[in-house]
């Protein structure tokens, strides 16, 4: 029993050993292969990719591998603030809603109307909150919640800061 006990541990270490070895093996096979060159003249060395994986973007843009971030470290945004559409009006539709059927009328008419909403509740309150930069918009759906009798206003939007 001794003998089988004194073989069976190292056997069970180089087991897992492997395992581990081709699991990580396994999870990234597509990871490029890095090689050393350097030239006669040149002191430094530089890392190539190998050939025929090629440029790294050209590989995972024709692929369909998933769940790859690609490595950014700055991004920059050029905003063209001399035109004349920089400057459009957002109006803001707030409405407070007192009760789950009033909310229930209310999604459905911002539904009919292809907006987009914001429901906030502090408490037992709730109010929806609307942005749009049309305004005409904005007011018909005022005179149709009025229907159902809920109260909403529409004001221009400033950001607060």
């Amino acid at each position: 029993m001794r003998r089988a006990a004194y073989w069976l541990f190292p056997l069970i270490a180089t087991a897992v050993a492997v395992f581990i070895v081709i699991f990580m093996i396994q999870i990234n096979p597509a990871a490029p292969a890095l090689k050393a060159g350097s030239d006669e003249g040149e002191k430094d060395v530089s890392l190539h990719l190998n050939p025929e994986i090629g440029n790294w973007i050209d590989r995972f843009s024709t692929t369909t591998e998933k769940d790859y971030f690609y490595p950014v470290n700055e991004v920059t945004l050029k905003l063209d603030t001399g035109g004349e559409n920089s400057i459009l009006g957002v109006y803001r539709l707030t409405a407070p809603v007192k009760n789950a059927k009033e909310l229930s009328f209310v999604k459905k008419e911002l539904n009919k109307s292809a907006l987009r909403y914001i429901v906030h509740e502090e408490g037992d309150a709730m109010s929806l909150t609307v942005d749009s930069t049309d305004q005409n918009k904005l007011a018909s759906l005022v005179t149709k919640l009025k229907t159902y009798q809920i109260t909403a206003t529409v004001s221009p939007y400033t950001e607060e800061k």
